[in-house]
């Protein structure tokens, strides 16, 4: 029986093949338990390098992974009705001065904190990124996602994911190379389909005082539908109608 000898590149270009799909799946397994189909209450919390404090409360509802999602704030008083909503990597945050919906980059700083609106609508990895394994061992995975589009918040985030699915480190950087930030996944928390992280810390190279985190307090399970889902339903709060 003869042996089959494949060209080198084409073995080269499997292995690259399994192992984005290998990043695909445990990035997909990530979120699926990170971001549920739920109602979640949050919290977000910025000390600026002067230390003053500032604080956000908001409550999303989320759908599909996070692939859909509404983040409605309750305070501060000057936010109640400013609310934001992603569609297919889309943000669209509502004006209830004019009464419309006005479209902005998911890159934008949310209100001068660390985070960006992405990052306040927990942006789909899977779907706004290709990621790629680096470096694995006993106890977690290292991750290279690379944006798909020119507006993702960042072009490549460096990702590490324990072996039970929960991020624990992410470090941001533009296109030319440059450290945006970093993320720490803190605190685990049972909030209802086993322990995740609940905190997440975000800290900029350029003012190492000023630090920003955005934490999971209340989480309940529920399955919203479709219609909720849509720039009009920002004004119309259907959600909370069910």
């Amino acid at each position: 029986m003869k042996s089959i000898l494949l060209p080198s590149f084409f073995v080269l270009f499997l292995a690259s093949t399994w192992a984005q799909e290998d990043a695909l799946a445990i990035v997909k397994a990530m979120e699926k338990k990170m971001y549920p189909n739920a109602k979640t209450e949050m919290l977000l919390v910025h000390i600026t390098s002067q230390g003053e404090r500032e604080e956000y409360r908001m409550v999303s509802y989320t759908k599909t992974n996070n692939q859909k999602i509404i983040v409605r704030f309750t305070a501060p008083a000057r936010m109640v009705g400013s609310d934001i909503i992603m569609l297919d990597r889309n943000v669209w945050a509502f004006d209830p001065a004019s009464g419309r919906e006005v479209k902005i980059p998911t890159n934008q700083s949310f209100g001068g904190t660390g985070f960006s609106y992405g990052d306040v609508l927990r942006l789909n990895f899977s779907d706004n990124y290709i990621p790629v394994l680096k470096t694995s061992d006993a106890q977690t995975w290292t991750l290279e996602l690379t944006a798909k589009e020119r507006d993702a918040p960042y072009f490549r985030i460096v990702l590490v994911i324990d072996r039970n699915f929960n991020p624990q480190t992410g470090t941001c950087y533009t296109r030319a190379g440059d450290l945006v930030k970093t993320m720490d996944y803190t605190e685990p928390k049972d909030l209802g389909a086993g322990a995740k992280p609940a905190t997440i810390t975000v800290k900029s190279p350029l003012d190492e005082k000023e630090v920003s985190s955005l934490t999971v307090v209340k989480e309940v399970r529920k399955d919203y539908p479709d219609n909720v889902f849509n720039k009009r339903n920002l004004s119309a709060r259907l959600e909370e109608k069910l």
